[in-house]
Protein backbone atom coordinates (compact mmCIF):
# COMPACT_ATOMS: atom_id res chain seq x y z
CA UNK A 1 0.00 0.00 0.00
CA UNK A 2 3.23 2.28 0.94
CA UNK A 3 4.43 2.08 -2.37
CA UNK A 4 1.36 2.89 -4.35
CA UNK A 5 1.13 5.70 -2.39
CA UNK A 6 4.43 6.52 -3.10
CA UNK A 7 4.77 6.40 -6.30
CA UNK A 8 1.68 8.53 -6.73
CA UNK A 9 3.16 11.23 -5.08
CA UNK A 10 6.43 10.73 -7.14
CA UNK A 11 4.03 10.66 -10.51
CA UNK A 12 1.91 14.05 -9.41
CA UNK A 13 5.56 15.50 -8.54
CA UNK A 14 6.52 14.65 -12.11
CA UNK A 15 3.71 15.70 -13.08
CA UNK A 16 3.88 19.57 -11.57
CA UNK A 17 7.43 19.68 -12.89
CA UNK A 18 6.55 19.11 -15.97
CA UNK A 19 3.91 21.96 -16.26
CA UNK A 20 6.95 24.01 -14.33
CA UNK A 21 9.00 23.24 -17.51
CA UNK A 22 6.01 23.87 -19.81
CA UNK A 23 6.61 27.51 -17.85
CA UNK A 24 9.79 27.98 -18.62
CA UNK A 25 9.15 27.40 -22.20
CA UNK A 26 6.84 30.42 -21.68
CA UNK A 27 9.47 32.31 -20.40
CA UNK A 28 11.78 31.82 -22.92
CA UNK A 29 9.79 33.29 -25.54
CA UNK A 30 8.94 36.70 -24.10
CA UNK A 31 8.72 39.61 -26.84
CA UNK A 32 11.51 42.77 -26.31
CA UNK A 33 11.13 45.89 -26.22
CA UNK A 34 14.06 46.72 -28.47
CA UNK A 35 13.77 50.32 -28.76
CA UNK A 36 13.62 51.10 -24.73
CA UNK A 37 16.30 52.50 -23.50
CA UNK A 38 15.70 54.61 -20.27
CA UNK A 39 17.76 56.51 -17.77
CA UNK A 40 18.49 53.86 -15.59
CA UNK A 41 19.85 53.17 -11.67
CA UNK A 42 22.03 50.35 -10.66
CA UNK A 43 21.68 49.72 -6.90
CA UNK A 44 24.33 47.31 -4.78
CA UNK A 45 23.43 47.76 -0.94
CA UNK A 46 26.85 46.92 0.44
CA UNK A 47 28.03 45.72 4.38
CA UNK A 48 31.13 43.97 5.29
CA UNK A 49 32.08 43.11 1.98
CA UNK A 50 35.44 43.96 0.96
CA UNK A 51 36.31 40.70 -0.09
CA UNK A 52 33.94 41.71 -3.06
CA UNK A 53 32.58 45.36 -3.46
CA UNK A 54 35.73 45.17 -5.86
CA UNK A 55 34.92 43.13 -8.05
CA UNK A 56 31.32 43.94 -8.67
CA UNK A 57 31.98 47.68 -8.84
CA UNK A 58 34.42 47.05 -12.00
CA UNK A 59 31.91 44.51 -13.82
CA UNK A 60 29.43 47.52 -13.25
CA UNK A 61 31.85 50.27 -14.37
CA UNK A 62 32.31 47.91 -17.42
CA UNK A 63 28.41 47.76 -18.48
CA UNK A 64 27.74 48.76 -22.02
CA UNK A 65 25.07 51.41 -21.75
CA UNK A 66 24.77 55.11 -22.58
CA UNK A 67 26.79 56.72 -19.74
CA UNK A 68 25.08 59.68 -19.76
CA UNK A 69 21.56 57.34 -18.68
CA UNK A 70 23.01 55.25 -16.38
CA UNK A 71 23.82 56.33 -12.72
CA UNK A 72 25.32 53.81 -10.04
CA UNK A 73 24.63 53.83 -6.24
CA UNK A 74 26.73 52.04 -3.55
CA UNK A 75 24.52 51.84 -0.57
CA UNK A 76 27.47 51.42 2.23
CA UNK A 77 25.33 50.18 4.43
CA UNK A 78 26.69 51.07 7.88
CA UNK A 79 29.85 48.45 6.89
CA UNK A 80 32.65 48.30 9.66
CA UNK A 81 35.33 46.37 7.03
CA UNK A 82 36.99 48.48 4.62
CA UNK A 83 33.89 48.29 2.11
CA UNK A 84 33.29 52.06 2.22
CA UNK A 85 37.36 52.80 1.63
CA UNK A 86 37.45 50.51 -1.65
CA UNK A 87 34.14 52.37 -2.47
CA UNK A 88 35.32 55.70 -2.08
CA UNK A 89 38.68 54.63 -3.76
CA UNK A 90 36.92 54.26 -7.15
CA UNK A 91 35.15 57.48 -6.52
CA UNK A 92 38.84 59.17 -5.91
CA UNK A 93 39.84 57.42 -9.49
CA UNK A 94 37.27 59.70 -11.02
CA UNK A 95 34.55 56.99 -11.51
CA UNK A 96 30.94 58.04 -11.45
CA UNK A 97 30.14 56.46 -8.18
CA UNK A 98 27.18 57.62 -5.86
CA UNK A 99 28.02 56.30 -2.28
CA UNK A 100 25.39 56.59 0.23
CA UNK A 101 26.07 55.66 3.95
CA UNK A 102 23.13 54.48 6.24
CA UNK A 103 21.17 56.45 8.61
CA UNK A 104 19.97 53.88 11.01
CA UNK A 105 16.50 52.11 10.52
CA UNK A 106 13.19 51.39 12.44
CA UNK A 107 9.86 49.80 12.31
CA UNK A 108 9.72 48.12 8.65
CA UNK A 109 13.23 49.44 7.79
CA UNK A 110 15.79 47.40 9.03
CA UNK A 111 18.64 45.70 7.76
CA UNK A 112 19.47 45.35 4.05
CA UNK A 113 15.59 46.62 3.77
CA UNK A 114 16.62 49.85 5.20
CA UNK A 115 19.75 50.43 3.04
CA UNK A 116 17.67 49.64 -0.23
CA UNK A 117 15.06 52.01 0.79
CA UNK A 118 17.36 54.85 1.65
CA UNK A 119 18.72 54.09 -2.18
CA UNK A 120 15.47 54.50 -3.46
CA UNK A 121 15.26 58.23 -2.20
CA UNK A 122 17.81 59.26 -4.15
CA UNK A 123 17.81 57.18 -7.36
CA UNK A 124 16.85 59.19 -10.10
CA UNK A 125 16.36 55.96 -12.80
CA UNK A 126 13.04 55.30 -14.55
CA UNK A 127 14.24 51.71 -13.95
CA UNK A 128 16.46 50.19 -11.39
CA UNK A 129 18.60 47.34 -11.63
CA UNK A 130 19.90 45.68 -8.26
CA UNK A 131 22.22 43.46 -8.00
CA UNK A 132 24.82 42.21 -4.50
CA UNK A 133 27.69 42.66 -3.86
CA UNK A 134 29.38 39.77 -4.09
CA UNK A 135 28.35 39.69 -7.61
CA UNK A 136 29.91 40.31 -10.82
CA UNK A 137 27.20 41.55 -13.61
CA UNK A 138 27.87 41.08 -17.30
CA UNK A 139 28.32 44.32 -20.16
CA UNK A 140 25.02 43.48 -21.56
CA UNK A 141 23.10 43.23 -18.16
CA UNK A 142 21.64 46.17 -18.21
CA UNK A 143 20.84 46.85 -21.97
CA UNK A 144 19.23 43.46 -22.37
CA UNK A 145 17.37 43.44 -19.04
CA UNK A 146 15.48 46.64 -20.26
CA UNK A 147 14.45 44.83 -23.13
CA UNK A 148 11.85 43.33 -21.50
CA UNK A 149 9.72 46.14 -19.77
CA UNK A 150 6.97 46.57 -21.81
CA UNK A 151 4.45 49.18 -20.83
CA UNK A 152 2.77 46.82 -18.22
CA UNK A 153 5.92 45.36 -17.00
CA UNK A 154 6.72 46.24 -13.28
CA UNK A 155 9.74 43.91 -12.74
CA UNK A 156 12.06 42.07 -14.81
CA UNK A 157 13.62 38.97 -12.85
CA UNK A 158 17.24 37.44 -14.43
CA UNK A 159 19.35 34.23 -13.09
CA UNK A 160 22.06 33.92 -11.26
CA UNK A 161 24.70 31.02 -11.30
CA UNK A 162 27.06 30.55 -8.90
CA UNK A 163 30.97 28.86 -10.13
CA UNK A 164 31.13 25.29 -9.13
CA UNK A 165 34.59 23.53 -9.01
CA UNK A 166 33.78 20.64 -6.42
CA UNK A 167 30.80 19.02 -5.06
CA UNK A 168 29.91 21.34 -1.92
CA UNK A 169 29.97 24.22 -4.08
CA UNK A 170 28.03 22.07 -7.13
CA UNK A 171 25.01 21.39 -4.85
CA UNK A 172 24.48 24.93 -3.84
CA UNK A 173 25.03 26.02 -7.92
CA UNK A 174 21.96 23.38 -8.70
CA UNK A 175 19.97 24.45 -5.51
CA UNK A 176 20.13 28.33 -7.06
CA UNK A 177 19.45 27.47 -10.38
CA UNK A 178 16.39 25.10 -9.16
CA UNK A 179 15.16 27.83 -7.34
CA UNK A 180 15.61 30.58 -10.14
CA UNK A 181 13.98 28.25 -12.46
CA UNK A 182 11.08 28.08 -10.05
CA UNK A 183 10.51 31.48 -10.29
CA UNK A 184 11.18 31.94 -14.11
CA UNK A 185 8.66 29.35 -14.42
CA UNK A 186 5.67 30.74 -12.19
CA UNK A 187 6.08 33.71 -13.98
CA UNK A 188 5.73 31.89 -17.26
CA UNK A 189 2.42 30.25 -16.06
CA UNK A 190 1.02 33.59 -14.64
CA UNK A 191 1.13 32.67 -11.41
CA UNK A 192 4.38 34.79 -10.42
CA UNK A 193 6.20 33.86 -7.14
CA UNK A 194 9.54 35.56 -6.74
CA UNK A 195 12.37 37.10 -7.98
CA UNK A 196 15.32 36.99 -6.32
CA UNK A 197 17.51 40.57 -5.38
CA UNK A 198 20.69 39.64 -6.62
CA UNK A 199 19.52 40.21 -10.71
CA UNK A 200 16.63 42.18 -10.18
CA UNK A 201 15.11 45.06 -12.23
CA UNK A 202 12.03 47.24 -10.60
CA UNK A 203 10.36 49.70 -12.59
CA UNK A 204 10.39 53.34 -10.07
CA UNK A 205 6.78 54.43 -11.02
CA UNK A 206 5.72 50.36 -9.23
CA UNK A 207 7.94 50.97 -6.73
CA UNK A 208 5.92 54.48 -5.69
CA UNK A 209 2.94 53.32 -6.37
CA UNK A 210 3.20 50.66 -3.09
CA UNK A 211 4.79 53.69 -1.17
CA UNK A 212 8.16 52.13 -1.21
CA UNK A 213 9.61 49.71 1.75
CA UNK A 214 8.08 52.22 4.25
CA UNK A 215 4.37 50.41 3.31
CA UNK A 216 5.52 47.04 2.98
CA UNK A 217 5.19 44.40 5.89
CA UNK A 218 9.04 43.88 7.14
CA UNK A 219 10.41 40.77 5.49
CA UNK A 220 14.13 39.74 6.07
CA UNK A 221 13.82 38.63 2.14
CA UNK A 222 13.10 41.67 1.35
CA UNK A 223 12.85 41.24 -2.38
CA UNK A 224 10.40 39.02 -2.53
CA UNK A 225 7.91 40.83 -0.39
CA UNK A 226 9.18 43.93 -2.72
CA UNK A 227 7.83 41.84 -5.88
CA UNK A 228 4.38 40.40 -3.87
CA UNK A 229 3.52 44.26 -3.13
CA UNK A 230 3.95 45.44 -6.76
CA UNK A 231 2.20 41.75 -8.12
CA UNK A 232 -0.60 42.51 -5.90
CA UNK A 233 -1.16 46.24 -5.39
CA UNK A 234 -0.32 47.49 -8.93
CA UNK A 235 -1.40 46.48 -12.65
CA UNK A 236 2.47 45.79 -13.37
CA UNK A 237 3.68 42.27 -13.76
CA UNK A 238 6.37 40.34 -13.56
CA UNK A 239 8.48 39.13 -16.41
CA UNK A 240 11.63 36.46 -15.52
CA UNK A 241 13.35 35.55 -18.67
CA UNK A 242 15.96 32.52 -19.31
CA UNK A 243 18.46 35.31 -21.00
CA UNK A 244 22.85 34.49 -20.57
CA UNK A 245 22.94 38.19 -21.83
CA UNK A 246 21.73 39.60 -18.16
CA UNK A 247 23.09 36.41 -16.45
CA UNK A 248 24.77 37.60 -13.06
CA UNK A 249 27.84 35.48 -11.63
CA UNK A 250 28.31 34.76 -7.78
CA UNK A 251 30.12 32.64 -5.62
CA UNK A 252 29.03 29.70 -3.19
CA UNK A 253 28.96 30.07 0.31
CA UNK A 254 32.19 28.59 1.81
CA UNK A 255 31.18 26.24 4.38
CA UNK A 256 27.99 24.70 6.22
CA UNK A 257 27.47 27.34 8.72
CA UNK A 258 27.32 29.94 5.80
CA UNK A 259 25.20 27.60 4.30
CA UNK A 260 22.60 26.87 6.92
CA UNK A 261 22.13 30.77 7.65
CA UNK A 262 21.45 31.68 4.26
CA UNK A 263 19.07 28.81 3.93
CA UNK A 264 17.59 29.87 7.06
CA UNK A 265 17.01 32.99 5.78
CA UNK A 266 15.03 31.92 2.55
CA UNK A 267 13.08 30.41 4.89
CA UNK A 268 11.81 32.17 7.45
CA UNK A 269 11.19 34.77 4.26
CA UNK A 270 9.14 31.97 2.18
CA UNK A 271 6.75 31.57 5.69
CA UNK A 272 5.01 34.77 4.29
CA UNK A 273 4.57 32.58 0.72
CA UNK A 274 1.38 33.24 -0.88
CA UNK A 275 -1.11 30.33 -1.08
CA UNK A 276 -0.20 28.82 -4.65
CA UNK A 277 3.42 29.16 -3.65
CA UNK A 278 2.66 26.55 -0.53
CA UNK A 279 0.65 24.43 -3.11
CA UNK A 280 3.93 24.05 -5.92
CA UNK A 281 6.37 23.50 -2.51
CA UNK A 282 3.63 20.93 -0.45
CA UNK A 283 3.75 18.76 -3.61
CA UNK A 284 7.28 18.63 -4.12
CA UNK A 285 7.66 17.97 0.23
CA UNK A 286 5.16 14.94 0.41
CA UNK A 287 7.36 13.23 -2.64
CA UNK A 288 10.24 13.58 -0.81
CA UNK A 289 8.67 12.88 3.04
CA UNK A 290 6.95 10.05 1.20
CA UNK A 291 10.55 8.91 -0.30
CA UNK A 292 12.41 9.32 2.79
CA UNK A 293 10.54 6.96 5.08
CA UNK A 294 10.02 4.58 1.77
CA UNK A 295 14.10 3.78 2.61
CA UNK A 296 12.82 2.53 6.17
CA UNK A 297 9.64 1.04 5.69
CA UNK A 298 10.13 -0.46 2.01
CA UNK A 299 12.52 -2.81 0.18
CA UNK A 300 15.59 -0.81 -1.19
CA UNK A 301 14.92 -1.29 -4.71
CA UNK A 302 11.43 0.20 -4.50
CA UNK A 303 13.11 3.25 -2.70
CA UNK A 304 16.05 3.81 -5.06
CA UNK A 305 13.79 3.41 -8.00
CA UNK A 306 11.40 5.97 -6.48
CA UNK A 307 14.51 8.68 -5.85
CA UNK A 308 16.22 7.49 -9.27
CA UNK A 309 12.81 8.56 -11.17
CA UNK A 310 12.27 12.03 -8.68
CA UNK A 311 15.90 13.05 -9.73
CA UNK A 312 15.41 12.07 -13.08
CA UNK A 313 12.35 14.91 -13.15
CA UNK A 314 14.45 17.18 -11.53
CA UNK A 315 17.47 17.33 -13.66
CA UNK A 316 15.26 16.98 -16.70
CA UNK A 317 13.11 20.33 -14.96
CA UNK A 318 16.91 22.05 -15.12
CA UNK A 319 18.41 21.07 -18.67
CA UNK A 320 17.07 23.23 -20.57
CA UNK A 321 18.51 26.18 -17.93
CA UNK A 322 22.00 24.14 -17.83
CA UNK A 323 21.93 23.79 -21.50
CA UNK A 324 21.38 27.37 -21.58
CA UNK A 325 23.95 28.78 -19.80
CA UNK A 326 26.78 26.25 -20.86
CA UNK A 327 26.92 24.34 -17.57
CA UNK A 328 26.06 21.34 -18.52
CA UNK A 329 28.84 20.43 -16.52
CA UNK A 330 27.36 20.63 -13.52
CA UNK A 331 25.79 17.39 -13.71
CA UNK A 332 28.76 15.60 -12.78
CA UNK A 333 27.14 17.12 -9.33
CA UNK A 334 23.68 15.74 -9.75
CA UNK A 335 24.22 12.77 -6.76
CA UNK A 336 25.09 14.73 -4.22
CA UNK A 337 22.75 17.36 -5.27
CA UNK A 338 20.01 15.18 -4.75
CA UNK A 339 20.46 13.98 -2.12
CA UNK A 340 21.07 17.27 -0.34
CA UNK A 341 17.77 18.24 -1.51
CA UNK A 342 16.16 15.51 -0.57
CA UNK A 343 17.31 16.21 3.18
CA UNK A 344 16.93 20.19 2.43
CA UNK A 345 13.46 20.58 1.35
CA UNK A 346 12.39 18.36 4.15
CA UNK A 347 13.92 20.04 7.39
CA UNK A 348 14.24 23.46 6.05
CA UNK A 349 10.35 24.38 6.89
CA UNK A 350 10.73 23.38 10.42
CA UNK A 351 13.63 25.25 11.34
CA UNK A 352 11.98 28.22 9.60
CA UNK A 353 8.67 27.69 11.58
CA UNK A 354 10.27 26.77 15.04
CA UNK A 355 12.46 30.12 14.88
CA UNK A 356 12.34 32.78 12.75
CA UNK A 357 15.18 34.65 14.43
CA UNK A 358 18.12 35.63 11.77
CA UNK A 359 21.16 36.44 11.72
CA UNK A 360 22.21 38.54 8.82
CA UNK A 361 26.23 40.46 8.97
CA UNK A 362 26.24 39.78 11.96
CA UNK A 363 22.63 41.53 12.68
CA UNK A 364 19.52 39.92 14.38
CA UNK A 365 16.58 40.25 12.59
CA UNK A 366 13.25 39.37 12.93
Amino acid sequence: MLSIILFTAVGIYLIELIILRIGIWKADHIPKNLRYEPFVTVMVAARDEEDFIGDCISSILNIDYPQNKIEIIIVNDSSTDKTPQIVQSFINAGHNLIMLTTAAGNGNLRGKTNAIAQGMKIAKGELVLFTDADCRVPPTWVKETVKYFSADTGIVGGFTLLSANNPFEGIQALDWLFLFSLASATSGLKIPLTAIGNNLAVRMQAYKEVGGYENIPFSVTEDYALVQAIIQRTKYKLQFPIESNCLVHSSACKNWGQLYRQKKRWGVGGIDMVLRGYLIMFIGWMAKFLLLISFFLLNAQTAVAAFVLTGIGEMLFLEKILRRFKVRKYTLFAVPFLLYFLIYVLVIPFIAFLSRSVVWKKRNLK
